[in-house]
């Protein structure tokens, strides 16, 4: 795969910032209901940073690990497309669109791009696999944050 691969953690760094900036704990509350603390919000997206810098450090020292790739590129693009849909159905600014939309869908497209090319079909279906279960696990996750930083759902 190649050192490109830390462009996963860097452009994380990017998009969360835009997302933090661009006022997504409180948007998300606005159309949810679900009260998201900055510091739920600063300390999940940590843990997938480290995640996604470990992912890119194991590939590197075992190309066996190269469905990680896959799977790091596949939950850019469910990411960058959930903005998409969020801003069309809202008519309005997703925080995280622009990156989702300059670094990560051409990010995670290169990425399925050249897995496809160098995997064998199984690992590169592997790989997707991992990064749509990642993507339906990360709210999950997100919400144990949310919930043990003191956050939770508002009254109605």
């Amino acid at each position: 795969m190649g050192p490109w691969i830390f462009l996963f953690p860097v452009t994380y760094l990017v998009h969360i910032a835009e997302e933090y900036w661009g006022g997504l704990p409180a948007r998300a509350a606005e159309l949810t209901g679900l009260a998201i603390p900055e510091a739920a919000f600063l300390a999940g997206n940590a843990f997938f940073w480290v995640l996604m810098v470990a992912a890119a450090v194991s590939t590197l020292r075992r190309p066996s690990h190269a469905p990680l790739v896959i799977a790091l590129g596949t939950v850019v693009i469910i990411n960058a497309m959930l903005h998409v849909g969020g801003a069309l159905l809202t008519a309005s600014y997703s925080p995280g669109l622009v990156s989702g939309l300059l670094l990560w869908l051409p990010l995670g497209a290169f990425a399925l791009a050249r897995g496809s090319r160098a995997l064998p079909q199984k690992g590169f279906r592997r790989g997707v696999l991992v990064g749509v279960i990642a993507h339906v696990l990360v709210p999950l996750i997100g919400l144990g944050f949310i919930l043990a930083l003191g956050g939770g759902w508002r009254a109605a």
